[in-house]
């Protein structure tokens, strides 16, 4: 892979959208992940950049080629040509700026402006920070981190139990009780 300088950017500069997989073949393919909706979406925007590992800087890819594969995508990044040389990228996130995502529609939000939301229910108690949200098929589930426990509360992001979301002041007000697991 040809390096370029990293960008070393926070969380609220880069967007992540997708992540590298597994090798796919023996000429430098592997498998594209898009966490974007539809995962086409993924290629709309640009440029992408890489982070290798967890607080490592992003690296802009120069070059990239893409193609459709059953249900997914697979994709070469900057003209890598084997299979050992992939699989070293196996798990690097693909990220864009902040700018190059749109901004969402009335009652629309961009999971990644969810993440560290303060969650407190009807009643005024904190239950935690949002950590990631996950999509189940039927509707996405906040995961909320609680101080007290090891096990993240599962919070389904659906109209019935999601009061008011306040992205700019980061904050989630749900119908949930606080002994609820």
């Amino acid at each position: 892979m040809s390096e370029t300088t990293a960008l070393y950017a926070g969380s609220s500069t880069m967007v992540v959208v997708g992540k590298l997989g597994r090798p796919y073949g023996v000429r430098g393919w592997q498998v594209l992940h898009s966490f974007t909706e539809p995962a086409a979406n993924l290629f709309a925007y640009t440029p992408w950049y890489l982070q290798r590992a967890p607080n490592a800087g992003w690296t802009l890819i120069a070059e990239r080629d893409s193609k459709p594969h059953k249900d997914a995508y697979v994709a070469q990044i900057n003209g890598i040509a084997d299979r050992d040389q992939a699989q070293l990228l196996n798990g690097a996130l693909i990220g864009v700026t902040r700018g190059s995502i749109p901004e969402p529609e009335l009652d629309e939000y961009c999971w990644h402006d969810l993440i560290g939301c303060v969650v407190t229910n009807k009643e005024g108690t904190v239950l935690g920070a949002v950590s990631e949200l996950m999509e189940t098929g039927a509707h996405a589930v906040l995961c909320v981190r609680r101080a007290d426990s090891k096990r993240d509360l599962l919070v389904p992001f659906t109209q019935e139990y999601v009061v008011e979301v306040n992205a700019q002041s980061k904050q989630l007000r749900v119908d949930w009780q606080a002994d609820w697991s």
